[in-house]
């Protein structure tokens, strides 16, 4: 019993009633209403292919626990993003629900990363027929999951999309020698082909094998909502596209329709500022564009927070006034303006912090000291929203005398 974004406090026939109602309310997790709180959707963790913390040992993953234990007390979601692998979302998971970690976090969502098909910037060919590697630019496609047992995203999406992948023009070559199971240990052959296959002297400009094989797959758009399709994944995913990506692609007469289709079928675009400023800019520039400008603003961190990264732990403005769920998420996308903000702080918290002696965060109920009332009575401590607050009852129950 929830009207908009309050806790109720509705009256029984009797006292004990109540009672059991009330205790009903304190126990749900959320029982003050949508509030306020920053969300970052985009955290690499030690598991990452790509990541600056360190390797991926258990110092290292004791220090990045750490730092998102650190984080302000005002973030209280992450989507974990380590390009096509959960496990790192798995252990993250087990940290929190296994071990008692990061109890500052509310919710913690997986995100997969995939690279589109289709290209931004100039592809270059040489003269002895290769492809210059520094100019490949694919548009980054991000999925965020539901809070998803991390076996369900292997079993029905990832495994899913095996036979939908293939590569890109400079590793077309070998396609019938690398077998599309999509593994770490997989990527990490097929990017030893590729450069064992690279002059000697060429070598020493590839990355490690493991990212070099990921950076050589690519998929369409349409197979990735095909292997969504699965009743097990409906209404349990969002898409989001890389701004930065999807920008380098040109506004000509070859890709223009691509590039609005490929903006226009997701549901946000992800972006990494360094401060509002720079956000606001992009988020204007995608409105003269007349293009999807639900805009988030994300860390894509892939080092701590202590380190001069611009891509780093609680390096992220985006706030949203939603319930710390899937469906909060889902909710305030759907009322975007209203529920999303992203700077330094919202208006209302602004508000609320110059003004605190007009606003209540608590109310607590319970028998007067001394009181020689036999009756059982209330003991409870109602946490109060900031916006509406409804009180509902029946006559006497008590409406009034709460409210004032």
């Amino acid at each position: 019993m929830f009207k908009g974004n309050s806790p109720l406090v509705a009256g029984g026939s009797t006292v004990t009633d109540h009672i059991e109602w009330v205790a009903t309310m304190m126990n749900l997790q959320n029982s003050i209403g949508s509030t306020w709180g920053k969300w970052d959707l985009h955290v690499h963790t030690p598991c990452s292919i790509v990541q600056n913390y360190g390797g991926n040992s258990d110092d290292v993953w004791e220090a990045f626990i750490t730092d998102l234990e650190k984080l302000p007390p005002e973030f209280k979601v992450i989507g974990i993003n380590d390009y096509i692998f959960v496990d790192g979302y798995e252990r993250v998971l087990k940290e929190k629900k296994e071990r008692g970690r990061l109890k500052n976090i509310d919710l913690i969502l997986p995100v997969i990363e995939l690279r589109l098909d289709k290209f931004a910037g100039v592809v270059k060919r040489g003269m002895d027929g290769s492809y210059s590697k520094s100019d490949w630019n694919r548009i980054n496609l991000h999925v965020i999951f539901d809070q998803l047992n991390p076996e369900v995203i292997r079993q029905q999406f990832i495994n899913a999309l095996v036979q939908r992948y293939h590569l890109i023009p400079e590793a077309d070559q070998f396609k019938g020698k690398w077998q599309a199971v999509i593994t770490p240990d997989s990527l990490t052959q097929l990017g030893e082909m590729i450069i064992d296959a690279a002059p000697a002297d060429k070598r020493g400009d590839y990355d490690n094998p493991l990212q070099e094989g990921f950076n050589n797959l690519c998929i369409s758009l349409d197979a990735v909502l095909k292997a969504l399709e699965l009743h097990v994944l409906e209404n349990r995913y969002l898409l989001a596209v890389g701004k930065t990506e999807w920008e380098n692609m040109k506004w000509d007469d070859q890709s223009i329709a691509e590039k609005r289709n490929i903006i226009n079928r997701v549901d946000l675009v992800f972006t990494a500022s360094e401060n509002p400023d720079t956000y606001n800019a992009v988020k204007k520039k995608l409105i003269e564009s007349n293009v999807l400008s639900k805009l988030l603003d994300c860390s894509d961190a892939h080092a701590l927070s202590s380190t001069d990264h611009k891509d780093r732990i609680g390096q992220c403005f985006t706030w949203i006034k939603a319930y710390p769920t899937f469906a909060g998420l889902q909710h305030a996308i759907a009322e975007f303006d209203q529920r999303i903000f992203v700077g330094d702080a919202p208006a209302k918290r602004l508000l609320v912090a110059s003004n605190r002696t007009k606003y209540a965060s608590t109310i607590t109920i319970k028998k007067k000291a001394g009181s020689s009332l036999k009756d059982t009575w209330f003991d409870v401590q109602v946490p109060l929203n900031h916006d509406l607050v409804a009180i509902i009852g029946n006559k006497g129950s008590g409406k009034s005398a709460l409210a004032d």
